[in-house]
């Protein structure tokens, strides 16, 4: 192995978002020792600038799950929905009253001024048990935001749709009304309990690991990927290892090589990768 992809949110990131100081130690040693350091995450480019410390040695993102693809120098590929299903998306989440972010290529999240009431009404209720303490976060940043709240979006830019209810059944509800009206217009993604996502449809974590890996010079094989929940499927399988977290999805589980011996709030992959490559 030569490489290593990493997730954001549930691996490199702990529950509350937290990006630890002896992760970035880890994977820096790691690039002085010849690694390739990939980050592939759901997150677009801006979300993810603000969670990764300044100091990691990065060669390469695979963002907004395949979306964006681009090295710290130069951007290799880059998707946006076509117009029409830009707003058929928002339309649903109109219809069904549900919070939602729009982020664009270079941009967001955004979120129309004229829909506030309705999503206010979900936003101040009590949050669900199962809700991420990132998730909170970020809900917090939307609530005292003057930027995010808008009259316009330029809707053939969009690269992305976050969802997000405080309410578990509403979002397990509005991925399946997602789910039944897709018909290949887009990628949906859930990544924990209370949110789902909605990516362009064709490219993947998988896809965009395939453009940066050639641009870089390595192979699928010699790649050592991390993740803890659907997106990541497409990288693990077409990885030459892959690795689960203790905190991962069933399904990702059963199509890993192995599993971490500690949760992302444990710190599990810094653990992992200390063990395995630098003891």
């Amino acid at each position: 192995m030569n490489a290593i992809a990493i997730d954001l949110d549930g691996t490199a990131l702990t529950h509350g978002g937290v990006f630890s100081s002896h992760l970035n130690d880890v994977l820096n040693t790691l690039s002085d020792r010849g690694f390739k350091i990939i980050i592939a995450t759901g997150r677009s480019m801006k979300s993810l600038s603000t969670k990764i410390p300044d100091t990691l040695k990065v060669d390469g993102y695979v963002a907004a799950s395949g979306v964006r693809v681009q090295t710290p120098d130069e951007v290799l590929e880059s998707h946006v929905f076509d117009e029409e299903t830009a707003n058929f998306i928002l339309e649903l989440a109109r219809e069904h009253k549900m919070y939602y972010e729009i982020n664009t290529v270079t941009d967001g999240p955004y979120t129309f001024e004229s829909d506030r009431e309705y999503i206010m009404e979900d936003l101040l209720s009590p949050p669900g048990e199962n809700a991420y303490g990132y998730e909170l976060i970020g809900i917090e940043r939307t609530l005292k935001s003057k930027e995010q709240w808008v009259d316009y979006v330029d809707m053939s830019q969009t690269i992305k749709f976050y969802f997000f209810s405080m309410n578990g059944e509403k979002i397990a509800n509005f991925y399946n009304v997602l789910d039944e009206n897709n018909d290949a217009k887009y990628a949906l993604y859930q990544t924990a309990p209370h949110n789902s996502e909605t990516m362009v449809s064709g490219v993947d974590k998988g896809t965009g690991l395939e453009t940066l890996l050639g641009h870089l010079g390595v192979s699928f094989e010699n790649l050592h990927v991390f993740g803890d929940s659907m997106n990541d499927t497409p990288m693990f399988l077409r990885a030459g290892k892959k690795t689960a977290m203790k905190n991962a999805t069933d399904e990702l589980k059963q199509i890993a090589d192995d599993v971490t011996q500690f949760s992302c709030d444990d710190d599990g992959l810094a653990k992992y990768l200390e063990d395995h490559y630098l003891n």
